[in-house]
């Protein structure tokens, strides 16, 4: 047990006979099997200490807790570990030989661009080689995970580098959230690239202001290898506060940079709207200082593809243009609606959006005076309302609007129908907010909705009226 435990402070509540461990480790009592070593992790909702019976029924031979209160049963072993969730990455990669250190770790965080940037990435290290977690999925080899967080709990971090450098891969490319940061998810990495896309207001519910969001983000910086490895969006007020501490590479669409528009004019990329070139300069970035062949890095960027529900568009045979966007803050609402006005072609712009429930309400207005400034009209419904009314939060948000050049339909079915029923040849159609999720979250429910499905329905149902 030394080796679980190198580098951290840990305490012997109660030893078995046999310190024979021939399972994993597991957090949750539902997965332990005979074997595993089960840790009762601690977090806001729930307490893994009331689930220890359950593990020890299910086969856990030890218990690793942050608190002596657990009753000891025998023929089990017990440890102590008082910060267990900040060690937790620790004790993982003690036990699985350290798989972290056989990979390459690219690590891209902001508040807007990561998940793009990602699939970016990948497409330019060689997508054979690369495994990739982040907001949409986790994807290993050919094995895809589901996706509760941007960034996993740490255990489970370890788990897929050990899974990565068993199929071969060298490379982990990874969104890294603020949260992921500041709750010590990645505290047992070393990064060989950092990316920082820009920060605008996002997840105030979380970090009391902006000086404490964007010291999370600095985190990721202050664990690279190298610290000119870092890669920087100079255009970004913050992107040049972190040039200016750290140094590495800068990015820029509006100057002069390590790595500017003469690039971009040079590879000419498929991808639409300026937010993407700006990652697809970080993405090249990554290449060149891991070393890959320019000729390589721009015969591949040439042919680049951009990620699932991102500015992706939609299409049925219909005559106007459609297109499903993940934006669901201010910044990253115009930035798209700016890639939509870039594609207009004599026609008007309908933007559908809404504002997630039990979150950050100061973006409501926000996102609606946006909204009203590209679009000949906006529908407001709903995005995912979870506990909140979805009224209320349309009231939020009409306060922003100036005009009444908008509509409320809260049923987000209805809504994408109603816009499909209004555009007209050459209109273009933003649905906005949820991107590539398949699912909408009602009360405590989540049921299956995919806005990309309903809007091709929509056109269907249209086509069968006409």
């Amino acid at each position: 047990m030394e080796r679980l435990f190198r580098g951290i402070d840990y305490k012997v509540l109660k030893i078995t006979e046999k310190d024979i461990y021939s399972g994993n480790l597991e957090y949750d009592s539902r997965k332990v099997k005979r074997g595993d070593i089960f840790i009762a992790l601690k977090g806001a909702l729930v307490d893994g200490h009331k689930f220890i019976d359950k593990a020890i029924e299910n086969g856990a031979v030890a218990i690793i807790v942050s608190e002596e209160s657990t009753e000891l049963k025998e023929g089990v072993a017990y440890f102590l570990v008082e910060n267990l969730r900040g060690n937790l990455g620790v004790i993982a990669s003690n036990f699985y030989g350290n798989p972290e250190k056989k990979l390459k770790i690219i690590g891209v965080t902001g508040t807007n661009g990561k998940t793009t940037t990602t699939y970016l990435i990948e497409q330019i290290l060689g997508e054979s080689k690369v495994a990739r977690i982040g907001t949409v999925e986790y994807k290993i080899g050919d094995e895809i995970i589901e996706a509760p967080n941007t960034t996993p709990e740490s255990l489970d971090i370890i788990k897929m580098c050990k899974k990565a450098v068993e199929k071969g891969l060298e490379y982990l490319v990874m969104e890294v959230s603020s949260h992921g940061l500041t709750s010590g998810r990645v505290d047992m990495l070393e990064f060989d690239v950092a990316i920082f896309t820009n920060l605008t207001p996002e997840h105030l519910d979380y970090h009391r202001d902006m000086e404490e969001y964007f010291n999370a983000k600095k985190i990721l910086f202050k664990k690279l290898k190298d610290k000119r490895n870092g890669i920087i969006n100079i255009d970004d007020e913050y992107g040049k506060k972190i040039y200016s501490e750290f140094g590495g590479i800068s990015y820029s669409l509006n100057g002069e940079a390590d790595l500017d528009m003469k690039l971009i004019e040079e590879i000419k990329p498929p991808l639409l709207g300026r937010f993407n070139m700006y990652n697809l300069l970080a993405a090249v970035g990554v290449g060149k200082i891991l070393n890959i062949d320019s000729s390589v890095i721009r015969e591949r960027a040439r042919k680049i593809k951009g990620a699932p529900g991102r500015f992706e568009s939609v299409f049925a045979g219909q005559e106007f243009k459609m297109v499903v966007d993940y934006a669901h803050t201010g910044d990253a609402l115009e930035n798209i609606l700016q890639g939509v006005t870039e594609l207009k072609n004599g026609g008007r712009i309908i933007t559908i959006f809404g504002c997630g429930g039990d979150r950050d309400t100061l973006k409501r207005p926000v996102m609606a005076e946006i909204s009203e400034r590209y679009s000949d009209l906006v529908i407001v419904t709903s995005d995912n309302p979870r506990t909140e009314d979805p009224n209320k939060i349309v009231e939020d948000i009409v306060k922003g609007f100036k005009t009444k050049n908008y509509m409320i339909e809260t049923d987000r079915r209805e809504a994408i129908k109603k816009a499909v029923l209004k555009a007209g040849k050459d209109d273009i159609i933003l649905i906005a907010g949820k991107g590539h999720e398949t699912y909408q979250i009602l009360g405590t429910t989540k049921i299956h909705f995919d806005d990309r499905e309903i809007a091709i329905e929509a056109i269907k149902e249209l086509e069968e009226v006409k």
